[in-house]
C-alpha cells in the first residue's frame, strides 16, 4: 500500500510540474502577417512591469495598467515589424546613430552645456534603464515613423488650414494668457568688475564723474558710450543692450535687483546714476518704455519679434492639427495591418 501510494504521488507532482511548465511556455498571444511569431507571457510580464513603474513613478496607480492593452500594443509592434520588412522598410545603425546625436544636442541646449559621450550615456541609463535599449526604442521609433510615412503618404502630406472662427475662439479663451510685461529699452555705459578692488573703485569713481557731466549737460551720453565704455558689443549701437522685461527671471539673477529698479524707475530720455549690477557699474539711459497690456490679435509678441499673436496662435493650432492627422495614420495603418494578418490572443 506504501509503494503504491508513493507511486501515485508522484504521478500526481509529475502531471503538475508538466501543467505548470505548459503554462509558463504558454504564449500569450500569436501574430501573423508574413510568418507566425509568438508574443511569451514573459514578454508581456516585463512589459507590464515596465508601464506599471512609469505609472508609479509619475504618481499614478500602477493597478489600472492593464495587460490585455499591453498585449495589444506588443502586438501592433510585431504587426508594424513584419508590414515593414514587407513593404522594404529597413532601419540602419547609422540612422539610429543619427538620431541618437540629434537627441545629445538637444539636451545639450536644454542643459546649457556640452555633455561629453560617458556624461549623456548616464543621462539614458537614470532615464531608460541602458544605452542599448534607448537605441532600440529609437530604432523602433524610427521603424513606425518611416513606415506611416511611406503608407500614408497622401494623407500625411494634405495641407492643414486653421480657420479664423478657430484662431479667434482660442484667442478668447486665452487672451487672459497674452500679456506684454512691464518693458523698457536700454543703452548703457558699462564697466565691469575687475579681481582688484582700487581698481573696481577707480573706475565707480571715474563713471560716477561721468554720469554728473552727463546729467549737467557737459556731456552727452553718445559720446560718453564711445569713450568710456567697456561692453564691445553695445559700443558701436550708442550703448544700446535692447528690451528688458520686469518678468524676465534669468536677467534678474544675472544683473540683481538694484540694476533693475534702476531700469524700471528712470524716466524716458532719461540717464541714471551709477547702477552696480551683479557684474559690474553702469550708467543707463531709457528710450522706451510700455505698460503692462494684454495683447491684441495682431499684436507683435515682443519688441523683438514680428510674429504676432494670431501668427502664434495659428502655428500651436496647425502643431495639434498635425499631430491628430499623425496619430490618425498610425491608427488607420493599425487596422489595415490587423485586416490582414492573423492575431491569436491567447491571454485571459
Amino acid at each position: 500500500m506504501r509503494k503504491g501510494f508513493v507511486a501515485t504521488v508522484s504521478v500526481i507532482l509529475m502531471a503538475t510540474s508538466l501543467l505548470t511548465a505548459a503554462t509558463i511556455s504558454a504564449p500569450a498571444a500569436t501574430v501573423k502577417l508574413t510568418k507566425t511569431v509568438p508574443i511569451s507571457m514573459a514578454e508581456l510580464e516585463s512589459e507590464v512591469r515596465q508601464y506599471q513603474e512609469s505609472a508609479k513613478a509619475s504618481g499614478g496607480d500602477p493597478t489600472t495598467v492593464d495587460p490585455l492593452q499591453v498585449l495589444n500594443l506588443l502586438i501592433n509592434n510585431e504587426l508594424f515589424r513584419q508590414g515593414a520588412a514587407r513593404d522594404g522598410v529597413k532601419i540602419t545603425d547609422a540612422m539610429i546613430d543619427s538620431a541618437y546625436a540629434s537627441q545629445k544636442a538637444s539636451i545639450e541646449a536644454s542643459y546649457g552645456q556640452r555633455l561629453t559621450d560617458e556624461q549623456f550615456a548616464q543621462v539614458i541609463v537614470n532615464n531608460f534603464g541602458s544605452v542599448a535599449d534607448y537605441r532600440t526604442m529609437i530604432g523602433e521609433q524610427l521603424l513606425v515613423d518611416s513606415y506611416v510615412r511611406l503608407m500614408k503618404a497622401s494623407d500625411l502630406n494634405k495641407a492643414i488650414t486653421i480657420p479664423e472662427s478657430e484662431i479667434t475662439s482660442f484667442y478668447r479663451k486665452y487672451r487672459t494668457q497674452f500679456v506684454s510685461p512691464e518693458t523698457v529699452k536700454l543703452s548703457h555705459i558699462y564697466i565691469p568688475f575687475t579681481d582688484n578692488e582700487t581698481t573696481n573703485r577707480a573706475n565707480k569713481a571715474k563713471l560716477d564723474d561721468v554720469a554728473r557731466r552727463i546729467s549737467s549737460g557737459a556731456l552727452s551720453f553718445e559720446k560718453a558710450v564711445v569713450e568710456y565704455s567697456e561692453d564691445a558689443q553695445s559700443k558701436s549701437k550708442a550703448g544700446d543692450i535692447g528690451w528688458l522685461t520686469m518678468d524676465n527671471t534669468d536677467a534678474l539673477a544675472g544683473l540683481g535687483d538694484a540694476f533693475f529698479d534702476a531700469a524700471f524707475s528712470t524716466e524716458v530720455g532719461m540717464t541714471s546714476a551709477v547702477v552696480t549690477s551683479l557684474t559690474g557699474y553702469h550708467i543707463l539711459k531709457v528710450l522706451t518704455y510700455s505698460e503692462p497690456k494684454i495683447l491684441a490679435l495682431d499684436d507683435v509678441i515682443s519688441p523683438e519679434t514680428t510674429v504676432t499673436i494670431r501668427a502664434y496662435i495659428t502655428d500651436q493650432l496647425s502643431q495639434a492639427k498635425q499631430e491628430e492627422v499623425y496619430i490618425k495614420a498610425i491608427n488607420d495603418l493599425v487596422s489595415d495591418l490587423r485586416k490582414s494578418a492573423t492575431v491569436n490572443i491567447l491571454y485571459k
